[in-house]
């Protein structure tokens, strides 16, 4: 460790040398994968480029195929250094959720030549900040045709990435698709599903957009929608005539799961959905948050809480 001198005082400073911070973590790397052979984590850690370069050198990550580092302060650089390593091109999963990654550093590690991460199974850049153009380039690029699960939530995207999805050539293999906390509407919605992009979909999360009952309509009467089984649509403003399109449905047949709590619907739409004849294959209706196992589908929900638009 560094010695620092003011004056007459001496004392160690707390900070680690990037040789020292190596092999720490070279140690830690091990550890875990004793343990769990193939995954890492390293959640909330504080970790920024340079221990992603130490990931890039350290070939212990060859054996890798799950790696979190969500909750860290990975920037551009570190995303552009974990993407272009060869010891990572194995990985399959990685959660990059709350970092302070920039649409900017998404566009380049798509675009880029570079690029050794191309087995990628599933990816979390949830909370980024990230505007449409991140989206749209990851959907344009062939480095994510593996792709079986994205995670763009609580970002800043709406209706461009939604058309950007629905006629994406490299998201076709795509089953599971987290938009939770953004801004598609009904516009969104029909340009998602006007495409052959997301044929393959099966769980989808539009939790907190901006739907409303023109949004639940159009996703019901959708003739081109995927084999939905999951399908969440909590705190988009729904009111009585979208909850019944949904529970009109004949597209939505095949759903399994429906979460849409926290909307303006009462007594009739939710008796339209609870007493549906269409959605035979359903085993899970929540229609009050928090009450999942109550029978009851009266709706005491406060939708501006969480809403994306609501100002006080």
């Amino acid at each position: 460790m560094a010695i620092s001198r003011d004056g007459d005082s001496e004392y160690v400073s707390s900070e680690l040398t990037f040789e020292e911070k190596k092999a720490q973590l070279e140690k830690e790397i091990h550890q875990q994968l004793e343990e769990n052979p193939g995954r890492l984590e390293f959640k909330g850690r504080f970790f920024a480029a340079e221990e992603m370069t130490i990931f890039a050198q350290c070939d212990q990550m060859r054996a890798v195929r799950h790696l979190d580092l969500s909750d860290n302060q990975i920037d551009d650089d570190g995303l552009k250094t974990l993407f272009e390593a060869a010891t990572l091109e194995a990985l399959e999963e990685l959660n990059l959720s709350v970092n302070f990654i920039s649409t900017e550093g998404v566009q380049a590690v798509a675009q880029s030549d570079a690029g050794q991460i191309k087995n990628l199974k599933t990816l979390s850049l949830e909370d980024n900040s990230l505007v449409d153009a991140a989206a749209v380039a990851l959907a344009q690029s062939s480095h994510f045709s593996r792709l079986e699960s994205l995670n763009l939530g609580w970002n800043e995207i709406g209706n461009e990435t939604a058309a950007a999805l629905g006629q994406s050539e490299s998201m076709k293999q795509l089953k599971a698709l987290n938009l939770e906390r953004n801004y598609v509407d009904e516009a969104g919605v029909k340009e998602m599903f006007g495409g052959s992009g997301l044929s393959q979909l099966e769980e989808l999360n539009l939790a907190s957009n901006k739907l409303g009952d023109a949004g639940a309509a159009a996703l019901a009467r959708c003739e081109t929608l995927p084999p939905l089984k999951v399908l969440d649509l909590s705190n988009n403003t729904i009111g009585d005539e979208g909850a019944r399109a949904l529970g009109e449905s004949t597209v939505l047949s095949r759903l399994e799961k429906l979460f849409i709590g926290r909307n303006y619907f009462g007594e009739d739409g939710g008796g339209a959905l609870y007493n549906t004849q269409t959605l035979t294959n359903l085993k899970t209706l929540v229609l009050k948050d928090g009450v999942e196992t109550n029978p009851a589908f009266v709706n005491y929900s406060r939708p501006e809480l969480l809403r994306p638009d609501y100002e006080e």
